[in-house]
């Protein structure tokens, strides 16, 4: 692989890898836990339902795509793979021993990945009939991952050409935009229940009047 290649193929990877994180974060604070959010995000579950549904596919699919071992993706995976072939070229600001720590990294990930990769062959890409072994994804499990993601991903690009990427603000905003539409639901919510008591203690003082 040439130099431009590998950075073309690592900027699109930035791009797989920023998806993931602003659905994951969005996800993840569409999910509330209070119950008053809970029932403001309820009255209109036709939207946020499938919302957050949608957002935690899309979130681990791109995580998928990020481990990919299919020689014709693009996958932190496969850039390794091509660094350590080639690192003097592709990676000449990275040590042997600094790609070999991205790569155990990865390997102590195996049990969540092949969960990650049974998951979205049998959930996502196609709805197997029978599914075969464990699928179960943790949050906390994935949210780890998500953090080694993003330190695999920047050592190889530092190892590249010195350049990293900060996926902070993406993620602040994703979650900061997020809260801020359940706590105007969860107002516009109570402004409803607010109406509904006036309206009852209005009829309640017109029958006081008799």
């Amino acid at each position: 692989m040439e130099p431009q290649e590998f950075k073309r193929q690592l900027v699109e990877l930035g791009k797989i890898i920023a998806d993931g994180i602003a659905y994951f974060s969005a996800w993840r604070n569409l999910t509330v836990a209070d119950e008053d959010s809970a029932q403001a995000l309820n009255r209109y579950r036709g939207l946020f339902l499938p919302a957050q549904i949608a957002l935690q596919s899309q979130a681990l699919m791109q995580f998928a795509k990020v481990f990919d071992k299919h020689s014709k993706t693009i996958s932190l995976r496969n850039l390794l793979t091509a660094a350590n072939e080639n690192r003097p070229i592709l990676t000449p600001h990275a040590t042997e021993n600094e790609l070999k720590d991205i790569e155990q990294k990865i390997n102590d990930s195996d049990s969540l990945l092949t969960r990650l990769k049974r998951y979205r062959d049998t959930h996502l890409a196609h709805c197997d009939a029978i599914v075969a072994g464990d699928t179960s994804l943790p949050y906390g499990e994935v949210n780890k991952l998500v953090e080694e993601v993003k330190s695999g991903y920047n050592s190889l690009t530092k190892g590249h050409d010195r350049s990293v990427t900060s996926f902070e603000q993406l993620a602040c905003d994703a979650e900061r935009h997020t809260s801020e539409v359940v706590r105007i639901m969860r107002e516009e919510r109570d402004r409803a229940i607010q109406r509904i008591k006036e309206i009852d203690n209005t009829i309640l003082d017109g029958s006081q009047t008799f």
